[in-house]
């Protein structure tokens, strides 16, 4: 579990460099439209001559300093990418074996009923499978502003049960979330997630898109949820 909760925290601290090095590029982009000029416009003049209405010093080291970071961000969420799905695949682990001595103890404590007591217990052991298929596999740690997320109403904390067809008994859940997200760009996606302390379930609909100001098609990460 020691081990489990390093890699958590391996992931989080990549996030946490993601957010800041999104932070600085936003600086320097800043810079740019203070000099009202983009990262691809010319900086000579018709004549093939300097221009001299923007100081070329500060757009040539922003446009610099931004073409690293966005090249030190590529690396990084392979990174992320790689911590969570080492996460996720440890969190898995534990939760069939628990699941295995879970089964193993209701059969037992099932053998051991008499028989008049079986329809009730069949019952009860419905009504976990029931719950056991909706319970969270993922938490929302972070969202951003005026993000695709954002806008359908996903929160900081709240935690995933159904992801479109992904639910805590699906194979790989993040990364199939991941590839269930990448094939329905632009289409409507209906998430349920348990907010605050309710159990209730709150249904939202997500549209991933591009283009919405930031990077990725949701604009918000997951984690493992334990």
């Amino acid at each position: 579990m020691a081990e489990k909760s390093k890699q958590l925290l391996k992931a989080q601290a990549l996030i946490k460099q993601k957010d800041q090095l999104e932070a600085e590029m936003e600086t320097h982009h800043d810079v740019l439209k203070s000099q009202k000029i983009s990262m691809h416009e010319r900086l000579v003049d018709s004549n093939g001559f300097p221009r001299t209405d923007v100081d070329l010093v500060v757009v040539r080291t922003a446009r610099s300093n931004i073409i690293r970071i966005k090249n030190d961000l590529r690396a990084l969420m392979r990174r992320i990418e790689e911590a969570l799905h080492a996460v996720h695949a440890e969190e898995l682990e534990r939760k069939q074996k628990q699941a295995a001595e879970k089964k193993m103890e209701q059969e037992l404590a099932g053998a051991a009923s008499v028989e008049s007591s079986s329809a009730k217990s069949a019952t009860v052991t419905d009504k976990a499978a029931v719950e056991q298929s909706l319970r969270p596999f993922a938490i929302v740690f972070a969202v951003a502003p005026g993000s695709p997320a954002g806008e359908a109403g996903l929160m900081k904390d709240d935690k995933i049960a159904v992801f479109g067809p992904v639910t805590i008994k699906t194979p790989s859940t993040l990364r199939t979330v991941t590839e269930h997200l990448q094939s329905r760009e632009n289409q409507p996606i209906v998430v349920k997630v348990q907010r605050g302390e309710s159990t209730e379930l709150v249904s939202l609909v997500l549209v991933p898109k591009q283009g919405w100001g930031g990077p990725g098609l949701l604009g918000c990460h997951i984690v493992p949820d334990y």
